[in-house]
């Protein structure tokens, strides 16, 4: 005969499953790839290539699909240009970070990136990488 779970019982096998998802996490395990790898600068880094609050927030309304122009005038130069990877089969995406500005993070020890990617001419979004 099974017996029903009871709730103390499923509250502590989610909180087992939340601890190992955060262990993982915090360790660098493989996940959606090593947070390491992800900037990983390949030619020129831009030292002080930095995009403002107002320019991230322009970003924010870019519609994926979009010219890899139109996002360039926007940003200007990236921080630095990231590895190519393959996120669908037969496509390379192209992946530039980009510095956000602030007077916060100028001070603190993490910094804050904007990783953009493009598939060919157009862009695919954006996600924050902290440092």
């Amino acid at each position: 005969m099974i017996e029903k779970l009871k709730s103390n019982q499923l509250l502590a096998g989610f909180a087992m499953l939340l601890t190992i998802g955060f262990f993982t996490q915090a360790m660098g395990l493989p996940s959606f790839g090593s947070k390491e790898a992800a900037l990983e600068c390949q030619g020129t880094v831009r030292q002080n290539a930095t995009i403002s609050q107002d320019n991230l927030a322009k970003l924010i309304q870019v519609k994926t699909g979009d010219s890899k122009d139109t996002i360039r005038k926007l940003l200007k130069d990236p921080y630095c240009a990231l590895p190519k990877i393959s996120i669908r089969a037969g496509m390379q995406t192209e992946r530039e970070a980009y510095r956000l500005a602030s007077d916060a993070l100028e001070k603190s020890i993490s910094q804050t990136y904007i990783v953009v990617s493009y598939e060919g001419d157009q862009y695919l979004g954006y996600k924050f990488w902290i440092r």
